[in-house]
This record gives structure tokens, sequence and C-alpha cells, in this order.
């Protein structure tokens, strides 16, 4: 089960091109495109007619044309031209979904569209702030989202799975701090005057006497934000003097296929070396192979737990973060289900 009454990421904005793309969200075949003044569309990816994935057809402009038999449907999902005849038989439509272009990311609203509300996308703006140098990717990932959540929430595994990337002694030595809220949770975790890690002592230019901090927030029911970075030791970071500081914002968000598979998404925006392009590049590629070994672990536990009934045993202080999220994420999905009981009676 999954809530649809919420916003996901489709797509990256710079992977919708002049191509289809097809998709599956929350095990429904999707088809995006643009239209011809560019913006972002999406429709059931399945023709009315005979069935064929209209991602398998062709973009004439505002029109998505099947490559079956040549119907064409617009941007709005209505059938409007069908080849041989001149007029179109009733009910010749295809489900249409409300989408959104924003900070960088194509969003997408999988449940009643008479609910969908853009306020309500999460806030990724330095995505798009041209005073923060930004890059991301997607990748397929065979484990079910709530796992990767989990994952992003407790970041003590940066230690153990991060060892040549991210990980530091100083992460298990410092305790998290949880704050709970009614639509999200953050736990953050402050390291002081300790060793920052490969990643930042490239940034920061030396490899001790560093304050480091991970500031994670989640709002269910799949999308994290990061507040990161390393300055130097006693220079009021954790009191918010960040003058001299490296920073970085982190937007990694999970997007259901179904129930053992998700796309995860992120952007990476920083506010140091920002015309430094061989340091975007290095960026990049150690936040690639970061993701790799993650992906790795997670699609190991996905595994472990499909042969198992009752695949949790213990809980450790670390997991206060992903616990409560866990509580707000299956609040959101009962609650919705609860809704759609309501309204079948």
């Amino acid at each position: 089960m999954f809530v649809r009454n919420a916003w996901y990421v489709a797509a990256l904005a710079e992977d919708l091109g002049e191509s289809l793309l097809a998709r599956t969200i929350c095990k429904d075949p999707v088809v995006l495109f643009r239209t011809a003044d560019g913006a972002p569309a999406a429709l059931a990816d399945r023709c009315c007619h005979r069935s064929l994935p209209l991602s398998m057809g062709t973009l004439l402009g505002d029109r998505l044309q099947c490559g079956y038999h040549g119907l064409e449907f617009g941007a709005d999902g209505m059938c409007v031209a069908v080849p041989g005849q001149s007029k179109v038989p009733p009910g010749a439509s295809v489900r249409s979904y409300p989408v959104v272009e924003r900070d960088l990311f194509i969003w997408i609203w999988m449940g009643d569209p008479a609910l969908a509300d853009a306020v309500a996308i999460p806030d990724y703006r330095e995505n798009s702030d041209p005073n923060w140098p930004a890059g991301g990717g997607s990748a397929e990932v065979k484990c079910h989202y709530m796992l990767s959540i989990d994952n992003l929430l407790d970041l003590t595994h940066l230690t153990y799975v991060h060892v040549s990337t991210l990980g530091s002694e100083a992460i298990t030595q410092n305790p998290i701090e949880v704050t709970r809220r009614e639509d999200s949770v953050t736990v953050q975790r402050w390291m002081i005057d300790s060793y920052p890690g490969a990643f930042w002592s490239d940034a920061i230019g030396q490899s001790e006497g560093c304050d480091r901090w991970q500031i994670t927030t989640y709002k269910p029911p799949s999308h994290t934000f990061f507040d990161i970075g390393a300055a130097l030791t006693g220079t009021g970071a954790r009191e918010g003097r960040r003058q001299d500081a490296v920073e970085a914002r982190l937007a990694i968000t999970l997007t259901p296929v179904d129930e053992t598979t998700s796309i995860y998404a992120w952007m990476f925006a920083r506010n140091y070396l920002k015309d430094d392009a061989e340091i975007s590049k290095r960026v990049l590629a150690a936040i690639d192979m970061a993701y790799g070994e993650d992906f790795v672990a997670l699609e190991a536990q996905q595994q472990s737990i499909l042969r198992q009934d009752n695949p949790w045993k213990i809980d450790v202080n670390a997991d206060a973060g992903q616990l409560f999220g866990r509580m707000l994420h299956d609040r959101m999905l009962a609650a919705e289900q609860a809704q759609s009981a309501e309204a079948a009676e």
C-alpha cells in the first residue's frame, strides 16, 4: 500500500526532454512528456483503444500519438483524433496526472487530482538557487522506499558503510538529537573539534580541528532534506555563525515503484568553491560512490527481509528518528485509507 494523495518526484527536470519517458509510480505505469511550450505532462501509460503503452508512441507537438493505431491524446488525457474517422468515440480518454516542475524536479500527484495543492511540494529551493551550485541524479533501487528513509534518518551507518567516503568515528562518538513535530521529524548530530572526514576535509582545506554537523529532516511520505557542513572549531557554527563554514543542502526523495522497488532522486547544492568545475565533478563522483554503497546494503537488506516473517528483532538509541518517521508515515497512510473506505460506503 502507498500514500497516493502526495507529491512524488517522477523525474529530474533535465531527464524530461523531447522524448517520452516511461515510469512506474505506486504500481501505476505513467508516461511523461513536455508539451510544445515545455510544460511537463503525465498520462496513464496505456492507450484506451487496445492497451499498447503510450510510451511506445510518438510526441507530435502537444499531442501524444499511440504507436499502434495512431490515436492522439492531449496533455489532459482526452483523445482528440482517430485516424480514418471524423468523430472521436465517447469516453475515449486516459487518465491525466497533475504535474509541477519545481527546483529541478518533476513532481507528480498520484491520488485524487482535486486534492493536488502545489503548496504542499517540499521546499528544495537551494536546488535552483544560482548562489548554490547544484547537481544530482537518480537511480532505481531494489528495496521498499521506507528502507531508504530509515537509512537517511540514521546516519550512524556512515561510519561502517561509507568508510572511504563519508565515514568518521566522530559520528558514532556523538549522540543524536531528535525533534518531533506533527508532520516531520528532525535528527541532528554535532561533532565538535573532530576529524571532518574525507569528504569535508577537501572542502574546508584541513583534516582536523573542525566542527561538523548533520541535520536531517523527514516529511512523509518520502522526502528528506539535509543541512550538512563543517567549520573551523571555535567559529560558532553550532550557535548559527556560519560565515566561514562550508555548507551543503541535500534533497533526497524516494518514489515507490512497487513494494520492493523505488526511485532514489537527489540534488546536492553547496555554498563553497562555487566556480570550481573540478570540485563539482569530484563532489558528484563521491556522492555517486557513497550512494552505490548504500544501494548494495539496502538491496541486501530487502532480500533478507523477504526471507523472514518478522525481520525486526531489536531497536537501539540511534533508531529514534526512524521509528518516529515510520509512525508519521503509517499514520498518514492509515488516514488516507480510512478516508477512502468512508468515501466508498
